[in-house]
């Protein structure tokens, strides 16, 4: 995410109600949640494969 992008958005949500932002937020996080999922999967077959 662009620096200037992120600065401008924490100001924006400061400014306008969370429910406008709570969406938008969620669906952020389920992605980096997501990515984390898919990382530690691809680590645990890593391993695996190395073990045998």
């Amino acid at each position: 995410m662009n620096n200037t992008f992120g600065s401008e958005f924490v100001i924006a949500a400061k400014q306008a109600p969370r429910l406008f932002f709570a969406p938008l937020v969620g669906a952020i996080n389920a992605v980096k949640n997501e990515f984390q999922r898919v990382q530690r999967g691809t680590r645990r077959n890593i391993e695996q494969i190395q073990t045998k």
